[in-house]
Protein backbone atom coordinates (compact mmCIF):
# COMPACT_ATOMS: atom_id res chain seq x y z
CA UNK A 1 0.00 0.00 0.00
CA UNK A 2 1.35 3.40 -1.03
CA UNK A 3 0.76 5.85 1.83
CA UNK A 4 0.95 9.64 2.13
CA UNK A 5 0.67 11.96 5.13
CA UNK A 6 0.05 15.59 4.18
CA UNK A 7 0.77 18.27 6.78
CA UNK A 8 -0.09 21.89 7.07
CA UNK A 9 2.97 23.77 8.39
CA UNK A 10 2.01 26.63 10.69
CA UNK A 11 0.12 25.51 13.77
CA UNK A 12 0.67 21.85 12.88
CA UNK A 13 4.43 21.31 12.72
CA UNK A 14 5.80 24.81 13.28
CA UNK A 15 5.05 26.68 16.54
CA UNK A 16 4.58 29.71 14.38
CA UNK A 17 4.02 32.55 16.81
CA UNK A 18 7.48 32.22 18.37
CA UNK A 19 9.31 33.53 15.31
CA UNK A 20 6.68 34.68 12.84
CA UNK A 21 4.43 36.84 15.02
CA UNK A 22 7.31 39.23 15.83
CA UNK A 23 8.30 39.39 12.14
CA UNK A 24 4.74 40.09 10.95
CA UNK A 25 4.03 42.63 13.67
CA UNK A 26 7.28 44.47 12.91
CA UNK A 27 6.51 44.51 9.17
CA UNK A 28 3.05 45.98 9.83
CA UNK A 29 4.50 48.66 12.10
CA UNK A 30 7.21 49.48 9.54
CA UNK A 31 4.53 50.29 6.96
CA UNK A 32 1.86 51.98 9.10
CA UNK A 33 4.18 53.86 11.44
CA UNK A 34 1.90 52.77 14.28
CA UNK A 35 2.65 50.47 17.24
CA UNK A 36 2.98 46.79 16.42
CA UNK A 37 -0.38 44.97 16.35
CA UNK A 38 -1.08 42.56 19.24
CA UNK A 39 0.30 39.06 18.72
CA UNK A 40 -3.20 37.70 19.43
CA UNK A 41 -4.44 39.42 16.27
CA UNK A 42 -1.50 38.11 14.25
CA UNK A 43 -1.99 34.56 15.58
CA UNK A 44 -5.68 34.53 14.60
CA UNK A 45 -4.70 34.88 10.94
CA UNK A 46 -2.37 31.88 10.57
CA UNK A 47 -3.44 29.71 7.66
CA UNK A 48 -4.38 32.74 5.56
CA UNK A 49 -2.13 34.08 2.78
CA UNK A 50 0.16 36.95 3.79
CA UNK A 51 -1.94 39.26 1.64
CA UNK A 52 -4.80 38.73 4.11
CA UNK A 53 -2.45 39.66 6.95
CA UNK A 54 -1.72 42.86 5.04
CA UNK A 55 -5.40 43.62 4.63
CA UNK A 56 -6.15 43.14 8.33
CA UNK A 57 -2.97 44.51 9.92
CA UNK A 58 -2.05 47.28 7.47
CA UNK A 59 -5.56 48.06 6.29
CA UNK A 60 -5.15 47.75 2.55
CA UNK A 61 -5.18 45.24 -0.30
CA UNK A 62 -3.24 47.56 -2.60
CA UNK A 63 -0.80 45.26 -4.45
CA UNK A 64 2.31 47.42 -4.08
CA UNK A 65 1.77 47.84 -0.35
CA UNK A 66 1.08 44.13 0.13
CA UNK A 67 4.22 43.24 -1.80
CA UNK A 68 6.25 45.54 0.45
CA UNK A 69 4.61 43.97 3.49
CA UNK A 70 5.46 40.44 2.28
CA UNK A 71 9.05 41.49 1.55
CA UNK A 72 9.42 42.99 5.03
CA UNK A 73 7.98 39.88 6.68
CA UNK A 74 10.48 37.73 4.80
CA UNK A 75 13.31 40.07 5.81
CA UNK A 76 12.39 40.00 9.51
CA UNK A 77 11.60 36.27 9.69
CA UNK A 78 15.00 35.42 8.19
CA UNK A 79 16.39 36.92 11.40
CA UNK A 80 13.85 35.54 13.89
CA UNK A 81 13.61 31.94 12.66
CA UNK A 82 17.19 30.85 13.41
CA UNK A 83 17.01 32.22 16.96
CA UNK A 84 13.35 31.78 17.97
CA UNK A 85 11.85 29.24 15.55
CA UNK A 86 10.71 25.94 17.02
CA UNK A 87 8.71 22.87 16.10
CA UNK A 88 5.98 21.63 18.41
CA UNK A 89 7.15 19.01 20.93
CA UNK A 90 7.25 15.53 19.43
CA UNK A 91 7.09 16.63 15.78
CA UNK A 92 10.46 15.22 14.69
CA UNK A 93 9.83 11.87 16.40
CA UNK A 94 6.36 11.70 14.85
CA UNK A 95 7.69 12.37 11.35
CA UNK A 96 10.46 9.81 11.82
CA UNK A 97 7.94 7.20 12.96
CA UNK A 98 5.74 7.78 9.91
CA UNK A 99 8.75 7.44 7.63
CA UNK A 100 9.59 4.14 9.34
CA UNK A 101 6.01 3.07 8.52
CA UNK A 102 6.86 3.71 4.82
CA UNK A 103 4.80 6.88 4.55
CA UNK A 104 5.69 9.59 2.09
CA UNK A 105 5.40 12.97 3.78
CA UNK A 106 4.35 16.27 2.20
CA UNK A 107 3.64 19.84 3.31
CA UNK A 108 0.62 21.64 1.90
CA UNK A 109 0.28 25.30 2.89
CA UNK A 110 -1.22 28.62 1.87
CA UNK A 111 2.19 30.20 2.43
CA UNK A 112 4.60 30.96 -0.39
CA UNK A 113 7.23 28.39 -1.34
CA UNK A 114 10.09 30.60 -0.17
CA UNK A 115 8.61 30.53 3.33
CA UNK A 116 8.08 26.74 3.30
CA UNK A 117 11.65 26.15 2.20
CA UNK A 118 13.05 28.62 4.77
CA UNK A 119 11.12 27.16 7.71
CA UNK A 120 11.66 23.48 6.94
CA UNK A 121 15.35 23.99 6.21
CA UNK A 122 15.98 26.21 9.25
CA UNK A 123 14.19 23.81 11.59
CA UNK A 124 15.94 20.75 10.15
CA UNK A 125 13.01 18.84 8.66
CA UNK A 126 13.22 19.74 4.97
CA UNK A 127 14.75 16.42 3.91
CA UNK A 128 11.87 14.44 5.45
CA UNK A 129 9.35 15.56 2.82
CA UNK A 130 8.91 14.29 -0.70
CA UNK A 131 7.11 17.50 -1.65
CA UNK A 132 6.48 21.02 -0.37
CA UNK A 133 3.40 22.60 -1.95
CA UNK A 134 2.77 26.28 -1.35
CA UNK A 135 0.10 28.72 -2.37
CA UNK A 136 -0.70 29.18 -6.04
CA UNK A 137 -3.04 31.72 -7.59
CA UNK A 138 -4.60 29.04 -9.74
CA UNK A 139 -5.47 26.24 -7.31
CA UNK A 140 -7.31 26.02 -4.00
CA UNK A 141 -5.96 23.94 -1.13
CA UNK A 142 -8.60 21.33 -1.99
CA UNK A 143 -7.38 21.12 -5.60
CA UNK A 144 -3.72 20.99 -4.57
CA UNK A 145 -4.46 18.17 -2.12
CA UNK A 146 -6.28 16.24 -4.84
CA UNK A 147 -3.19 16.49 -7.04
CA UNK A 148 -0.86 15.51 -4.19
CA UNK A 149 -2.88 12.43 -3.24
CA UNK A 150 -3.15 11.08 -6.78
CA UNK A 151 -1.54 7.65 -7.05
CA UNK A 152 -1.69 6.86 -3.32
CA UNK A 153 -3.78 4.09 -1.77
CA UNK A 154 -4.11 5.93 1.53
CA UNK A 155 -3.76 9.66 2.20
CA UNK A 156 -4.37 11.51 5.45
CA UNK A 157 -4.54 15.29 5.87
CA UNK A 158 -3.24 16.82 9.11
CA UNK A 159 -3.77 20.49 9.96
CA UNK A 160 -5.16 23.02 12.40
CA UNK A 161 -7.32 25.47 10.43
CA UNK A 162 -10.55 25.20 8.45
CA UNK A 163 -8.66 25.29 5.12
CA UNK A 164 -6.97 22.00 6.05
CA UNK A 165 -10.12 20.29 7.32
CA UNK A 166 -12.13 21.43 4.31
CA UNK A 167 -9.48 20.29 1.83
CA UNK A 168 -9.38 16.82 3.35
CA UNK A 169 -13.12 16.38 3.64
CA UNK A 170 -13.78 17.69 0.12
CA UNK A 171 -11.37 15.03 -1.16
CA UNK A 172 -13.12 12.35 0.95
CA UNK A 173 -9.90 11.79 2.90
CA UNK A 174 -9.44 11.13 6.62
CA UNK A 175 -8.50 14.32 8.46
CA UNK A 176 -6.64 14.89 11.73
CA UNK A 177 -7.13 18.29 13.39
CA UNK A 178 -4.41 19.63 15.67
CA UNK A 179 -6.18 21.36 18.55
CA UNK A 180 -2.83 22.66 19.84
CA UNK A 181 -2.61 24.95 16.78
CA UNK A 182 -4.59 28.04 15.85
CA UNK A 183 -7.97 26.66 14.81
CA UNK A 184 -11.20 26.43 16.79
CA UNK A 185 -13.33 23.43 17.71
CA UNK A 186 -15.93 24.59 15.21
CA UNK A 187 -13.34 24.48 12.41
CA UNK A 188 -12.45 20.89 13.33
CA UNK A 189 -15.85 19.31 12.77
CA UNK A 190 -15.64 16.16 10.68
CA UNK A 191 -12.06 15.38 11.74
CA UNK A 192 -10.31 13.39 14.46
CA UNK A 193 -8.78 15.84 16.96
CA UNK A 194 -5.42 15.43 18.67
CA UNK A 195 -3.98 17.51 21.51
CA UNK A 196 -0.31 16.91 20.70
CA UNK A 197 1.94 15.79 17.86
CA UNK A 198 2.63 12.57 19.77
CA UNK A 199 -0.99 11.50 19.26
CA UNK A 200 -0.87 11.67 15.45
CA UNK A 201 0.82 8.32 14.78
CA UNK A 202 -1.56 6.26 16.97
CA UNK A 203 -4.54 7.90 15.24
CA UNK A 204 -3.13 7.09 11.80
CA UNK A 205 -2.40 3.50 12.89
CA UNK A 206 -6.04 3.17 13.95
CA UNK A 207 -7.21 4.57 10.62
CA UNK A 208 -5.08 2.04 8.76
CA UNK A 209 -6.36 -0.84 10.89
CA UNK A 210 -9.93 0.06 10.05
CA UNK A 211 -9.35 -0.25 6.30
CA UNK A 212 -7.18 -3.37 6.35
Amino acid sequence: MKKLAVFDLDGTLHHTELALAPAIAKAAADITGKPEPPYETVNSLYGEPLEMFCKVLVGTEEPDVCKRFVDLVQLHQARTLPTDGKLYPGVIEMLQKLRSMVFDLAVLSNAHMQYLELVTKTLGIGSMFVRLVGRTDEASKTARLAELSRGYDFTVMIGDRYHDIQAGLENSLPVIACSYGYGSAQEHRGSVCVDSAEQIVPVIQKMLSEIS
